[in-house]
C-alpha cells in the first residue's frame, strides 16, 4: 500500500502547513488558510485504515493498548515535560515573570490536558484506541449498517463541531470518529473503492472546492469550527472539506510518479509521529523569538499578503526540516529508547 505510506508523509506536511500560518486574518489569504487548517482529519483517516489493514486479523486488546501507551502516550508525556520547562523558562526570561507566575501559567496549560497545542490530539486518539472493541464490532457489521453508522456520526459531527480550545477529548472523539470509520471502510472494501475511485475523486474534489468557497466567500468563517457540543453553530464546512480531502489526496499519491518526491514522502512518513511530537517545540522557540524581537523593537509587524505568505513558508520549512534535523540528532543519542521518548 505504497499510496498510504505516501499519504502518511503528505498528511504530516498538511498538518505543519496548518500550523505555519502567519498573520491569520491580517494578510494571509482566507481561502488558503481554510484549505490548510484542520489536517488532523486526514491523520485520523489513515489511523482507521491501518487499524483494519494491520490489526484486525490479529487483534488482541491488551497488547494493542500496551503498544499504544508505549509508542504514543509515553512520548506525549516526555515531550510535554520538555515543552513545559521551555515555557517556564520563556515566561521568566522574556516576560520577566516570577517563578510563581510562570508555574501558575504552566499549571493552566496542564489542566487543559496538554502542554503543547497540537498535542490535544493524543488524549483524543488514546480514547479512540480504547474504543477498539467497538471498531472491531463495526467492521463485522453488514455493509448497510456500516454506511448508516458512518452517516449518523458524520451528521452529528457536522453540527457538533470541534471542542473549544480542543480541550474536550470526548467531543473530539465523536467529531473525528467518522474519519476513523471511513479509513476502516476504505481498507475493508479497497477493491470497490478502487473500482469507483474516479467518481469518488470527482465528487470529493467538488465538495472540497465548494466548501472552501462557501466558507471563505459566502458564510465567512476562518479556520476550524469550535463550539460547545450542544450549542447550535451552523454547518461545519471544514468537516465536509477534509472528508473530501482524504479521498483527493489518495488519488494524488497513487499517481505520484516522481521518484524523488515519493522517497521524500516515505522518509517523512517514517518520521511522522516524531515530527508531530517535536515540531511544537520548534514552534514555541519561533514564537518566543518573534515575540522577543517585536517586544524590543527589533522587528516590526508585516501584514501584507506577500509578507504573510513568505513568513509562513519560512516557518513551515523551519518546523518541518528543523524537526527532521532534531530527530536525526536525538535518535542516535536515545538509542533503543528513542521510540518511547520521541515517537520513532
Amino acid at each position: 500500500m505504497i499510496e498510504f505510506d505516501l499519504l502518511r508523509g503528505l498528511a504530516i506536511v498538511v498538518i505543519l502547513l496548518g500550523h505555519s500560518v502567519v498573520n491569520s486574518n491580517h494578510g494571509f489569504p482566507v481561502w488558503l488558510e481554510n484549505l490548510v487548517r484542520g489536517g488532523t482529519g486526514v491523520f485520523v483517516f489513515i489511523s482507521g485504515f491501518f487499524f483494519h489493514r494491520i490489526f484486525y486479523k490479529r487483534f488482541e486488546y491488551k497488547d494493542f493498548m500496551v503498544k499504544k501507551a508505549q509508542n504514543v502516550f509515553l512520548p506525549f508525556l516526555c515531550v510535554s515535560l520538555v515543552g513545559l520547562l521551555v515555557g517556564l523558562a520563556g515566561s521568566m526570561l522574556i516576560d520577566g515573570s516570577t517563578w510563581q507566575v510562570a508555574v501558575g501559567r504552566g499549571w493552566e496549560q496542564v489542566k487543559n490536558g496538554y502542554v503543547l497545542f497540537p498535542h490535544w490530539y493524543i488524549p483524543f486518539i488514546m480514547l479512540t484506541f480504547l474504543c477498539s472493541p467497538l471498531h472491531m464490532h463495526y467492521i463485522r457489521l453488514q455493509t448497510s449498517a456500516q454506511v448508516a453508522t458512518l452517516l449518523v456520526f458524520s451528521l452529528v459531527a457536522i453540527f457538533m463541531h470541534r471542542p473549544l480550545g480542543n480541550v474536550d477529548p470526548l467531543q473530539s472523539l465523536v467529531y473525528f470518529t467518522p474519519f476513523y470509520l471511513l479509513g476502516m471502510l476504505y481498507s475493508q472494501y479497497l477493491p470497490w473503492f478502487r473500482q469507483y475511485y474516479r467518481y469518488l475523486f470527482a465528487l470529493s474534489l467538488l465538495a472540497l472546492v465548494a466548501t472552501v468557497w462557501l466558507q471563505s466567500e459566502v458564510w465567512v468563517h476562518l479556520g476550524n469550527y469550535h463550539k460547545a457540543p450542544f450549542k447550535y453553530g451552523g454547518i461545519d464546512l471544514q468537516f465536509i472539506q477534509k472528508m473530501g480531502l482524504c479521498i483527493v489526496l489518495i488519488g494524488l499519491c497513487e499517481r505520484l510518479t516522481w521518484q524523488k518526491i515519493s522517497d521524500h514522502l516515505c522518509m517523512l512518513a517514517n518520521l511522522s509521529f516524531a515530527i508531530f511530537f517535536l515540531h511544537p517545540l520548534l514552534a514555541l522557540a519561533w514564537g518566543n523569538g518573534h515575540y522577543y524581537l517585536v517586544k524590543h523593537g527589533y522587528l516590526g509587524e508585516h501584514q501584507t499578503v506577500l509578507a504573510s505568505l513568505g513568513l509562513s513558508l519560512l516557518l513551515f520549512l523551519f518546523l518541518l526540516y528543523g524537526t527532521v534535523l532534531l530527530i536525526n540528532v536525538l535518535k542516535p543519542l536515545l538509542g533503543d529508547k528513542s521510540r518511547m521518548i520521541i515517537g520513532c
